[in-house]
C-alpha cells in the first residue's frame, strides 16, 4: 500500500510540474476575432488583421491590439521586469494571417497607409516584403526602439 501511495505522489507532483510548465510557456499568439476583440489599450474594437498585435505576459495573459503604436503605446508603460518577460506579436501586414514576432519584424512607416490610430506603421517579415511596400506605398523602414520614441511623441 505504502509503495502505491508513493507512486500516487510522485505522479501527482509530476502532473502539477507539467501543467505549470506548459501553461506558463505557451506564449504563442491567439487568433483575432474581427469586431469582436477590443484593443487592449485605445479600447476601439479590432476591424483589420493587417495592423493587429499581441502582447502576451510570462504567466500567459493575452492583450489584444488594434494596431501597433497601441502595442508600442501600452508595452511602454508596462514596469521594467514584465517588460523582459513579454512576448510581442504582430500581424505581417502583406499576410494578415501570419504573426511575427514583433523583436525580428521589420516596420514600416508610410503616410499611404491608414493605420487605426493613424500613426500609419505595419510589419512585414523581410526585406523583400518592405521593398515591395516601399515601391507600391512609399514607406520608410523604422526600428523597434525608434517606432517606440515616434509613439511616445505622436500618440495622443
Amino acid at each position: 500500500m505504502k509503495n502505491i501511495r508513493s507512486r500516487g505522489g510522485v505522479f501527482l507532483g509530476f502532473l502539477i510540474i507539467l501543467v505549470i510548465n506548459t501553461s506558463c510557456s505557451n506564449q504563442k499568439p491567439r487568433d483575432i476575432n474581427i469586431n469582436q476583440d477590443i484593443c487592449a489599450y485605445c479600447k476601439m474594437g479590432i476591424t483589420d488583421t493587417r495592423f493587429a498585435s499581441e502582447l502576451i505576459t510570462a504567466k500567459g495573459k493575452v492583450y489584444k491590439f488594434d494596431s501597433i503604436e497601441c502595442l508600442a503605446a501600452f508595452y511602454r508603460q508596462m514596469n521594467q521586469h514584465k517588460k523582459g518577460n513579454a512576448k510581442l506579436w504582430v500581424h505581417n501586414f502583406l499576410l494578415p494571417k501570419q504573426w511575427l514576432n514583433a523583436k525580428s519584424a521589420i516596420f514600416i512607416k508610410s503616410d499611404k497607409i491608414r493605420s487605426p490610430m493613424s500613426l500609419n506603421l505595419l510589419a512585414v517579415a523581410n526585406d523583400s516584403e518592405m521593398t515591395n511596400i516601399q515601391r507600391q506605398f512609399d514607406g520608410k523602414r523604422i526600428k523597434w526602439s525608434d517606432l517606440q520614441d515616434y509613439v511616445k511623441q505622436n500618440m495622443k
